[in-house]
């Protein structure tokens, strides 16, 4: 029995060893450097290299609550739910003390919120236990804050950025650039769950622009509503609608394959000359430009619209000459108080994205500009 013993505390002795944290090779191998070094890499879109960093800061200190909270994060961001969530847990209990853990655990449901159900109560319930911790957290009332914005909840959501931003810390720029946000797209009144999704997009791309056009502008009505028009000039929608609409390739079974036909056939966007359409490539300010010049065009029946401005000389933008592609569609939208440049500079920054809630914003003026109520 001894004997069995004494070959018995050795191995329990190694079991142990492996069990704790891994030594540190110099003054910066620390869990704090390896997770704000993990951050700054998902903050880049890196996640790989943020996931070898937060597993670092774990394996240099197993009780690290934020390492693990990062792990969480990336792998969210990866579309690995299972670990994600797992990852999430461990942060939340190993944090349980800790309003900073406690916020990250929500950030990564936050982050999860178009794949899991339940995102929003599993945040809310690591947020609250936060606010508990510490009732003025500013990370947790900021994505609190978050969590109300991507649950429509935007009364609530601008409560919570208003007492961030009236703190003047670290979060305030984030909390103000999510407030506008937020009152952005409560003046542009998203009327179709399609539409309120989209207008929490940070970048729109060609597909949620079908989208925003079919569903809130409700481009099938106003086409029917147009009077019929007589020999000579055609809109392409209706020179479309003399042949029948091929499906571009790679909008084949795509989730907006619907609304992408719907744009072609009433030829507010078109297919590019290689037959593509590229549904999923983002629209920057001059693509959205050109696609507002097409809807005016088709809903006023002026072609005149697509040339009116080409050949101005000096150009009115101070980044874009006249002779840019985009340049008339451009002017079109800042002459009629669509699309705006810069006060300070007089850019138009053609290549600038552009984010759901001024897409939305630009639909309503477009709206008004029609008088079109629906």
């Amino acid at each position: 029995m001894k004997k069995h013993l004494f070959f018995t505390i050795p191995i329990l002795s190694i079991l142990m060893i492996a069990a704790c944290s891994t030594k540190p090779e110099s003054d910066v191998d620390t869990p704090e450097y390896h997770y704000k070094a993990g951050m700054r890499a998902v903050d880049n879109g890196d996640f790989m290299q943020a996931i070898k960093s937060f597993q670092r800061s774990v394996d240099l200190d197993r009780k690290f609550a934020l390492g693990y909270g990062g792990l969480g994060l990336a792998h969210a961001h990866l579309g690995n739910n299972s670990e994600a969530k797992s990852y999430a847990s461990k942060c939340g209990s190993k944090g349980k003390k800790d309003p900073e853990a406690l916020s990250l655990s929500a950030r990564v449901w936050i982050t999860m919120r178009d794949s899991e159900k339940k995102w929003f109560k599993k945040a809310e319930n690591y947020l609250e236990k936060a606010l508990k911790r510490n009732k003025n957290h500013e990370g947790a009332m900021y994505w609190f804050g978050v969590a109300h914005l991507y649950h429509y909840d935007f009364n609530e959501a601008e409560s919570y950025f208003r007492r961030v931003v009236s703190i003047k810390g670290e979060y305030a720029g984030k909390a103000d650039y999510q407030w506008q946000r937020s009152q952005k797209i409560v003046r542009a009144m998203p009327g179709t769950p399609a539409g309120k999704k989209v207008a929490l997009q940070e970048k729109i791309s060609r597909a949620d622009m079908a989208v925003l056009f079919a569903e809130e502008l409700k481009i099938g009505e106003l086409i029917a509503r147009l009077p019929k028009q007589n020999a000579g000039f055609q809109t392409p929608s209706q020179m479309a609608s003399q042949s029948a609409i091929t499906t571009p390739n790679d909008a084949k079974g795509h989730w907006a394959e619907a609304w992408v036909k719907d744009m072609i056939r009433y030829g507010i966007l078109d297919p590019f000359p290689d037959g593509n359409f590229y549904p999923n490539d983002v629209v920057d300010r001059a693509n959205y430009a050109m696609a507002v010049q097409r809807l005016l065009t088709v809903a006023t029946r002026d072609g005149s619209l697509e040339t009116r401005y080409f050949g101005e000389n000096p150009s009115r933008f101070s980044d874009v000459p006249s002779s840019h592609p985009a340049y008339n569609a451009m002017a079109l939208c800042s002459e009629r108080g669509i699309m705006q440049s810069d006060v300070m500079t007089g850019n138009f920054n053609p290549g600038g994205h552009v984010s759901g809630a001024d897409a939305l914003l630009i639909v309503r003026t477009i709206q008004t500009s029609l008088r079109i109520t629906f």
